[in-house]
C-alpha cells in the first residue's frame, strides 16, 4: 500500500479524494514541483523549494505550510512508504482549492498534496548509446513557472513512442527550446549551449551548468536555432528523474556522429559523481 499526504494528513494512496469542483480539476490551475531523493536526502532541497514558490506565487496561492514543515512532510512519507534507503522521486501538487465562481482560487483553502515512487532508472542503453527525441512547434505557457498543465506533453506520448523516441523537444521560431519534461542541451567545439529564455530552468539543467563551469567547461545560456542543433557535435537532456541522457538522433538526423560524444560522457560522470556526493548510496554511509 503506498501513502500519500493530503492538506497535511499521511493516508492511503486509495482514499485521498479531490473535490470535483477543486480548480486543479476544474481549470487545470496548480504549481507542480518534482524532486529527487535518496536515502532520505532531498537533492537541492533549497532550489527546488525557492522554484516551488516562486510558482505559487506567480498563481497567488500560498503555501500552506513553511518549508521545514514541507521537508518534514516529505521526509515522513519517504518513510512510511519504505523508501528512506533507495532513490525516490517526490512529487508536490498545490491547487487553488475549491473554485470560487467556477473560475477563482480561493488562497484562504489551497489543495496541497506530496506523493512519492520508487525511481525507476532508464534502460542502461540509452546512457551509453544515447537516445531519440522528435520536435513539436509549441511554446509552453508561462514557460518560467513549474505548473500542471502538460496538455501537449499527454497528447503526444502516443506519437513519441511510436517514433522510439523518449522526449519531446519543444521549438518555436526556427529555435530549439527545451524537452515536455526535461531540458536540453548542445555540445558544439566542446561548449555546452542551452537556451535562457521561454524554458523553465531546471534544477538539473542548472545543476550541470555550475558543474561544467567548475570543471572548465565552456557553458552558455543563450537562444540557439535549430540549424545550430542540426550542426551541433553532440546533445543531452537533463532532468530530476532521468539524470542526465545523451541524444543521438533529433527526429530522423543523426546529432554529429550519431554516438555519445566524449564531452557528454564528462558532464553524466561529473553529474554522477556530484549527486551521490548530494545524496549518499545508502551503502556508502
Amino acid at each position: 500500500m503506498r501513502y500519500c499526504a493530503l492538506n497535511g494528513e499521511i493516508l492511503p494512496e486509495a482514499d485521498a479524494k479531490v473535490g470535483i469542483m477543486d480548480i486543479g480539476l476544474l481549470r487545470g490551475f496548480g504549481a507542480y514541483e518534482a524532486m529527487a531523493a535518496q536515502n532520505g536526502v532531498i537533492f537541492r532541497w533549497e532550489d527546488h523549494i525557492t522554484r516551488f514558490r516562486k510558482t505559487a506565487e506567480f498563481l497567488g496561492v500560498p503555501l500552506p505550510l513553511n518549508d521545514k514543515e514541507i521537508k518534514q512532510a516529505i521526509r515522513n512519507l519517504i518513510e512510511k512508504n519504505d523508501l528512506a534507503q533507495s532513490r525516490a522521486n517526490v512529487k508536490c501538487i498545490l491547487t487553488g482549492g475549491t473554485a470560487i465562481g467556477g473560475i477563482e482560487p480561493d488562497p484562504r483553502a489551497p489543495t496541497f498534496y506530496i506523493f512519492t515512487e520508487e525511481w525507476q532508472p532508464l534502460a542502461e542503453a540509452y546512457y551509453a548509446k544515447g537516445a531519440k527525441v522528435i520536435t513539436h512547434e509549441h511554446l509552453r505557457h508561462y514557460p518560467q513557472y513549474k505548473t500542471t498543465n502538460y496538455i501537449t506533453a499527454a497528447r503526444l506520448q502516443k506519437e513519441m513512442r511510436a517514433a522510439g523516441a523518449l522526449e519531446i523537444l519543444y521549438t518555436w521560431q526556427e529555435r530549439a527550446l527545451e524537452c515536455a519534461t526535461s531540458n536540453f542541451f548542445i555540445v558544439k567545439d566542446d561548449a555546452l549551449i542551452t537556451a535562457k529564455d521561454d524554458v523553465l530552468h531546471g534544477v538539473t539543467r542548472n545543476v550541470v551548468l555550475e558543474l561544467a563551469r567548475e570543471n572548465g567547461i565552456a557553458a552558455e545560456e543563450r537562444a540557439y536555432t535549430l540549424a545550430e542543433l542540426h550542426a551541433a557535435d553532440e546533445a543531452f537532456l537533463t532532468s530530476s528523474f532521468k539524470d542526465v541522457v545523451p541524444v543521438v538522433v533529433v527526429d530522423e538526423r543523426a546529432i554529429g556522429a550519431g554516438a555519445v560524444g566524449e564531452t557528454t560522457k564528462e558532464v553524466m560522470r561529473l553529474f554522477a559523481e556530484y549527486f551521490t556526493l548530494v545524496c549518499p548510496r545508502p551503502e556508502l554511509n
